[in-house]
């Protein structure tokens, strides 16, 4: 058995919360702690290519809801497809309820590709992904809760005759995000069905992790997806097509940017579902978006 990379920390607490779903945990579920999807903890931009992802040298300040404050200082920048990662690993951890001694998970290479077909390419994606899982690290300040944490403290990979190719342990400090409720279940098949537009799986999650949604002006959201170098109008452009993508996805009743009334210029969204005539109207619209591209590629 041979180890990626392993890193050691003090746990601030070792005690993982019950996380209690009305009709329990199912294979496509995802579990997320809210403050990585109210804040730029997962940035939106595509580090494909050549594109060379950001080094923390020093704590970085990270855009976030006003309930919470969050710092990257360690580690690269993390993207959406490491979000996927995560979350995944979260729903594996507790899929037989809270752990009760060590945060380890056991899984197959192909289980965790999370839609993405097995090959040379996603197999070093997979194990680039989990590295940089493990060098990012955290502080944070969350409902009157300070801590630092990285997600993952180690990753192992077994010999071929093994019944598994990896075994991951999440970080204790990642109990503490997940503690007093705060946290989400996100649906794991809509989110697969966003890929490619990684701005479209972040505001899925961000307006998933809220029960009412209120208006929101488009700077916030561009702050909160970390698109703030994004110029105006290419940025307005973008979020249109990634909202219509999400509303497709999930048939929710509403979710554009106002042009009129009340809430001009602000994102609306409203959630519950909508008849099957609109569905389709809704994907006609999503599908003519999808003509162009909806992120931003990476250039640094």
């Amino acid at each position: 058995m041979g180890a990626l990379s392993v890193q050691e920390e003090t746990a601030q607490s070792s005690i993982w919360p019950e996380l209690n779903l009305p009709f329990g945990f199912w294979e496509e579920t995802r579990i997320a702690p809210n403050i990585l999807v109210r804040s730029a903890a997962f940035s939106t931009l595509d580090y494909t290519g050549g594109a060379v992802r950001p080094e923390v040298m020093e704590p970085l300040k990270l855009s976030a809801l006003s309930q919470y404050k969050i710092d990257q200082v360690a580690g690269v920048r993390l993207s959406q497809t490491d979000a996927d990662l995560f979350f995944w690993l979260l729903s594996r951890l507790y899929r037989y309820g809270a752990p009760k001694d060590r945060a380890w998970v056991y899984f197959k290479r192909s289980e965790a590709l999370t839609g993405r077909a097995r090959g040379g390419k996603t197999d070093l994606l997979l194990e680039d992904s989990l590295q940089r899982l493990i060098r990012a690290e955290f502080s944070y300040e969350a409902l009157g809760v300070v801590g630092r944490t990285r997600l993952l403290s180690s990753v192992e990979r077994f010999d071929e005759d093994k019944p598994y190719d990896f075994r991951v342990t999440v970080s204790d400090g990642v109990a503490q995000l997940l503690a007093n409720g705060d946290w989400m279940a996100l649906s794991g098949t809509e989110r697969e069905e966003l890929a490619g537009d990684s701005l479209a799986k972040a505001l899925h999650a961000f307006y998933s992790s809220h029960i009412t949604v209120y208006p929101m002006f488009p700077a916030t959201l561009k702050s909160l997806t970390g698109r703030e170098s994004m110029q105006e109008s290419k940025w307005r452009h973008a979020l249109k097509k990634s909202l219509a993508r999400v509303q497709e996805v999930t048939g929710w009743a509403g979710c554009h940017l106002v042009e009129n009334g009340d809430n001009a210029g602000k994102v609306v969204v409203r959630k519950g579902v909508i008849s099957s005539r609109s569905r389709k109207r809704v994907a006609s619209v999503a599908k003519k978006s999808r003509k162009t591209p909806t992120t931003e590629p990476c250039d640094s």
